[in-house]
């Protein structure tokens, strides 16, 4: 069960990537970190020209095969972990594991 969803993810990671030329810059356990020009997850995920998301891609909801907002931080916040850590650390996990990960900055 576990390989399946693992394959599942690499695929949309390609799809993702083949459609808005958009690649992950950390991977967790089961949290992905893209870069992103605005503060929502709706800012990273690409679109047709209809609005909707892209067949094969990350979709945002609550059911099966879809993925949830962990959170949004800045860079900045990423480099203050990176000094508090020494460098030896998932940015992906701190972003799930963060309390205030959710307030958006």
């Amino acid at each position: 069960m576990l390989a399946n969803q693992r394959i599942g993810i690499h695929r949309k990671l390609m799809k993702t990537a083949a459609a808005a030329d958009l690649y992950p810059v950390a991977i967790g356990t089961d949290a992905i970190v893209y870069p992103s020009p605005g503060p929502g997850p709706l800012d990273v995920l690409p679109h047709t020209g209809e609005g909707k998301p892209v067949p094969g891609t990350f979709r945002l909801g609550v059911s099966p095969g879809m993925v949830k907002h962990q959170g949004t931080r800045t860079v900045l916040w990423a480099e203050e972990r990176f000094e508090e850590h020494g460098g030896v650390f998932n940015v992906a996990n701190l972003i799930k594991d963060d309390p205030t990960a959710g307030e958006g900055e």
